[in-house]
């Protein structure tokens, strides 16, 4: 008997899953510095020299929404599908009504501007390098400069309600407002010594009182009274903290330089760092709701995620295939992470899933529609025991099963 299970083991081996991001073909070589994610098929991208983008099918396929100023946009927001700003060039912003097929160009007073948030219909906020902050309270027609009495630049903001916000930026700044910006209440961070530059780049705002931003040298902090204290959260790197994300309460991701993205769900006591696949520097971070997500970066670099962030998904190219075909994840045995590739000859619905040896479903890489091309997932075995896993492919009626084996 123990020469069959022996049998059957050695079987298993030669046979095998990673979890992470899926790439997404861009259309662009171009820097993405920022993106919004309106619902789970519409995203907008803002991009280096006026190239911006956007899909409207959940990135199955990425086009260029031509700009009337050519220059690097920072960031945007979108109130609805088609209503929306895109903020970057020097004493200007552009809003449409129409998804981008048409534009209007507003002025302002700020030299330059990083982040826009719409909060509701009517109140729209602006954050720019310059230390300002401007406001509209028309849907964002017409602009005001609320407060420029900042000595360094305000790289991000984030309003819970029309009155109620923060801003965060050089050297450190956090200042918080309950009267829409007209006055604010500069806050500060418990950091260690070793700290020198402790810049922030990102906020997030769960609710009113839980709150989460991160910055330089990997500075992660929190709040639980509404922005009055912030504590710092060791993230377990100095990498920076370009965007940070929180799906709910307790899971959260950050993306870095080299392509690095970084997981909690233990409300930021322990970071985990996930495979993107690349190297290219990552800037922003949303999701749609707790499973999609998207990911923007350099080079035109797009990243989704259809499981709240364990597994992310690259194509490899978009060549036409003859046949559905699934790899043998490598490296097999792995530990704690491997790769799996696919490919697929048609458009079609993908789902894959990795189970158990017993055959209970414990994760899902893949679970959406995907266009033609080779693809390539990781699944990370961190939180699982050693042993012999399944990963099985089902797209348009055809299933594949392979096996892979996790040694720890």
């Amino acid at each position: 008997m123990k020469r069959v299970w022996l049998l059957v083991l050695l079987l298993l081996i030669s046979n095998i899953i990673y979890s992470q991001w899926i790439f997404q073909n861009s259309g662009t070589s171009r820097h993405l510095f920022g993106l919004d994610v309106v619902n789970e098929n519409v995203v907008y991208c803002a991009a280096q020299q006026g190239e911006n983008v956007k899909t409207t099918n959940g990135g199955i396929t990425w086009f260029r929404i031509t700009p009337p100023v050519l220059d690097n946009y920072g960031g945007c927001s979108f109130i609805n599908p088609d209503t929306g700003i895109f903020v970057g060039p020097p004493g200007q912003l552009i809003r449409t009504t129409d998804g981008g097929a048409s534009w209007a160009v507003i002025y302002h007073q700020l030299s330059g501007l990083r982040n826009v948030q719409f909060v509701n219909s009517n109140w729209v906020y602006a954050c720019g390098i310059g230390g300002g902050i401007i406001r509209s309270t028309d849907g964002g027609l017409n602009w005001f400069l609320i407060y420029q009495n900042f000595s360094y630049g305000i790289a991000n903001l984030c309003f819970t309600d029309s009155l109620t916000g923060t801003i965060v930026g050089e050297p450190g700044l956090i200042a918080t407002t309950t009267n829409g910006g007209i006055n604010w209440t500069q806050r500060y961070m418990m950091l260690p010594v070793q700290f020198a530059d402790s810049t922030l780049y990102s906020i997030q705002l769960i609710n009113s009182l839980t709150g989460y931003a991160g910055g330089n040298n990997g500075i992660i902090v929190k709040t639980i009274n509404g922005g009055i204290n912030w504590n710092y959260i060791p993230s377990g790197t100095l990498y920076p903290a370009q965007d940070i994300c929180f799906i709910n309460e307790n899971t959260g991701i950050f993306v870095s330089t080299a392509g690095r993205i970084y997981k909690t769900t233990n409300g930021a006591v322990n970071w985990i760092q996930q495979s993107s696949g690349t190297t290219d520097p990552l800037r922003d971070i949303e999701f749609a709701d707790e499973n999609t997500g998207w990911i923007c970066g350099f080079n035109g670099r797009i990243l989704k995620t259809t499981n709240g962030g364990s597994t992310w998904i690259q194509p490899i190219n978009s060549e036409m295939q003859k046949d559905y075909k699934l790899g043998q994840n490598f490296p097999n045995p792995f530990n704690p992470s491997t790769n799996i590739k696919f490919s697929l000859p048609k458009t079609g619905f993908v789902k894959l899933s990795v189970y158990d040896i017993l055959g209970k479903e414990i994760s899902v890489l893949v679970n959406e529609k995907i266009g033609v091309g080779n693809y390539e997932v990781s699944f990370d075995g961190s939180n699982n025991p050693s042993g012999v896993y399944l990963y099985k492919l089902e797209v348009n009626g055809i299933s594949e099963t392979k096996r892979m084996l996790l040694v720890k």
